[in-house]
């Protein structure tokens, strides 16, 4: 059940690089980055004029003072970061967070599942990764870091 998304990899691993660096994220903050990709991720692309009306801004990197380019996509609001592929045969947007605690965890679903008004999915008994089916959608929640600096990975996609 879970998204495998192989051409993802390398961002992820930049994203979520980089969403250390950044102060652990407020609950409503992760919150608002999941619905604002809901709101961005249909069946053909992630529409990021939907992300950049939303207030997210494009993320640039670079090195020795040189810009370089990104593996993928990234725009930043807050202590966020989102990534986004509309390119694969899915479209998806994955919000990337450092947490303050792994209880923060729990307390993200637990939004996630007001918010999106939809009944949490788990697998093999296990409370995360958690899995959500809005309409048309899949959200899936994963914890990423360590126990000592926790954070989320959220990736939203289309449902065929």
């Amino acid at each position: 059940m879970k998204i495998l998304y192989g051409c993802l990899i390398l961002g992820l691993t930049a994203s979520a690089a980089l969403a250390d660096t950044l102060p652990a994220a407020k609950t409503p903050e992760v919150v608002k980055g999941v619905l604002s990709c809901l709101m961005a991720v249909d069946s053909h692309q992630v529409n990021v004029e939907i992300l950049k009306k939303d207030g997210w801004g494009a993320v640039s990197a670079s090195e020795a003072g040189k810009s370089v380019g990104l593996p993928i996509p990234l725009l930043s609001k807050g202590n966020i970061i989102i990534l986004h592929k509309s390119g694969a045969e899915t479209p998806i947007c994955a919000v990337m967070a450092k947490v303050p605690n792994v209880s923060a965890v729990g307390d993200i679903a637990n939004a996630i599942d007001i918010a999106l008004k939809a009944d949490r999915k788990i697998e093999d008994g296990n409370a995360i990764p958690a899995y959500w089916f809005p309409a048309e959608h899949i959200v899936e929640l994963a914890t990423t870091g360590s126990v000592d600096a926790p954070g989320v990975r959220i990736v939203v996609g289309y449902r065929k």
